[in-house]
């Protein structure tokens, strides 16, 4: 029998599967709790039995001081000797934030730099950590930072979530923030190195005015200046035809069988080179250029579908899935927009399919309900995205017309070793399953991880180990050598497909 520590149940949602025990007979409960919203409550319990000035909140809501921070630091440094990835650290420094003290009291306040703790901490890892060190000032740790392209993707996320809008006393006001960041060993070999080259980078930033990200060695990676060169190199890029799209197959487990791919877009900048997705789309929208920006991506898709089910074996395309922004999806003329776009391009709704996060849907459920009905009245197909980090409910997810769940990635980071992450992983099979889905674990990057999932009949996969997001050239020369040769096994499709990827 399992039991469940004593925990604050307003945030938990349970969930009644039949599981087939002994003999025969029914039984077994499966509870599904959001962790979002669970971190969100254990953080605010443990803060209001902690210091206001040092706090620390760390995956599963674990409450220590600053001290216990520079330890998790100084233990992730070690880690990345042993070839664990590199630590990253970042100290945020909310700018001129004493004018919301000022303006609207210090219980104002308290309760903005709150919200800030968790839009920052909803960006993280369960690994990562939050430290709020002092009264506006807040110390990230990134654990593994794959490199410092993904660090400095991850500071323009933090930049961006605490610029966006907050509610306070009825008014609706914007917050800018200094960012210094530092990277292990490069930057430092300790806890307390790390520490002073983030601090130093900080001090550069402020020194500047404020309002930016910078790294120890003076490259500006984020700044007023830097977003309005972005958002207006942006704004060209469409005109230029400097977007393309790469394609990520999806295969089921069962059979390697290629059920899908999604389509990825890419910003190749005639001086920058390659822009990765994570620097330009939060511009994109932030900008409202996501829009138009989204519907090239889905043009292009339908247009990609049209010219493989001409040249393809068979004829019979993968189908194509393209990400769904919130600002595409709540726009007036949305559905009669696909509608006719599909139509013009010649291809076939179920060609097509829409991964879309689950915020998207709780932002107005019944609206939400009444365009994903009518789509899947189209035949186009329909998955939730990154299922598990946003907010939907039990109730919602049975109500929508979506054939798939995707698991996100962070959830398979640390499978099968960590327990949490496998419990989770259990759970939204066993849910999916229940309700009649197909789940598609994505970012698989290792053979264990292969083997976990098809232990526990995970529908299909996606990710580096079975294949990269390639160019459509490289896309179609895999569609016609697993065709000459069906007889494929994973392991040696995933080293085809590196190859071909590569």
């Amino acid at each position: 029998m399992f039991v469940l520590p004593s925990i604050d149940t307003s945030h938990m949602v349970s969930l009644l599967l039949p599981v087939l025990l002994a003999g025969g007979v029914f039984g077994a409960i499966v509870a599904w709790w959001h962790g979002q919203r669970g971190k969100r409550a254990r953080r605010s319990e443990a803060t209001s039995k902690g210091s206001k000035r040092t706090t620390v909140t760390a995956g599963p809501g674990i409450l220590t001081n600053y001290s216990a921070f520079q330890n998790r630091l100084q233990k992730a440094i070690q880690g990345s000797r042993s070839g664990d990835g590199a630590p990253a650290l970042f100290v945020l420094d909310l700018d001129k934030f004493r004018y919301i003290n000022d303006g609207f009291g210090h219980t104002a306040g308290d309760a903005l730099l709150e919200e800030v703790t968790m839009r920052i901490s909803d960006l993280l890892r369960p690994n990562d950590i939050v430290a709020r060190v002092s009264g506006d000032e807040f110390m990230v740790l990134v654990n593994r930072a794959a490199s410092a392209t993904a660090a400095r993707d991850i500071a323009h996320r933090l930049y961006d979530v605490i610029g966006e809008e907050y509610r306070i006393a009825g008014q609706t006001v914007r917050l800018t923030a200094s960012i210094g960041m530092a990277m292990a060993p490069r930057h430092g070999q300790t806890a307390e190195e790390l520490t002073r080259s983030a601090t130093a980078a900080l001090s550069m930033v402020k020194r500047r005015g404020g309002d930016g990200v910078q790294l120890p060695s003076g490259a500006v990676t984020t700044d007023a200046a830097e977003r309005l060169i972005l958002e207006t190199d942006l704004r060209r890029a469409l005109e230029r035809d400097e977007f393309e799209l790469h394609y990520q197959p999806k295969f089921t487990l069962a059979d390697n069988k290629m059920i899908g791919v999604e389509a990825l877009i890419r910003w190749r900048h005639p001086e920058r080179g390659i822009v990765p997705p994570g620097l330009f789309i939060p511009v994109a929208e932030a900008t409202g250029l996501i829009v138009v920006i989204g519907d090239w991506v889905l043009r292009e898709a339908l247009a990609a579908s049209v010219r493989w089910r001409a040249t393809l074996p068979g004829s019979t395309p993968p189908p194509i899935a393209v990400n769904l922004s919130f600002k595409q999806f709540e726009q007036p003329d949305f559905f009669s927009s696909v509608k006719q776009t599909i139509k013009r391009s010649g291809a076939r709704a179920q060609d097509i399919e829409f991964e879309l996060t689950e915020s998207i849907v709780m932002h107005n459920p019944e609206a939400a309900l009444e365009i994903l009905r009518r789509l899947r009245g189209l035949g186009v197909g329909l998955s939730i995205d990154d299922f598990g980090t946003g907010h939907s409910s039990l109730a919602l997810l049975k109500d929508l017309p979506v054939q798939i769940l995707k698991i996100d990635r962070s959830f398979l980071r640390d499978v099968p070793g960590e327990a949490a992450g496998t419990a989770i992983v259990d759970a939204i099979i066993a849910m999916a399953s229940a309700l009649g889905l197909d789940v598609i674990a994505e970012g698989v990057e290792t053979e264990d991880q292969l083997d976990f999932l098809r232990a526990r009949n995970c529908y299909a996969v996606q990710g580096y180990l079975l294949g990269r997001p390639m160019p459509e050239a490289n896309f179609l020369e895999l569609i016609n050598q697993r065709h000459a040769t069906p007889a494929v096994s994973p392991p040696v499709a995933a080293r085809y497909l590196r190859v071909v990827a590569d």
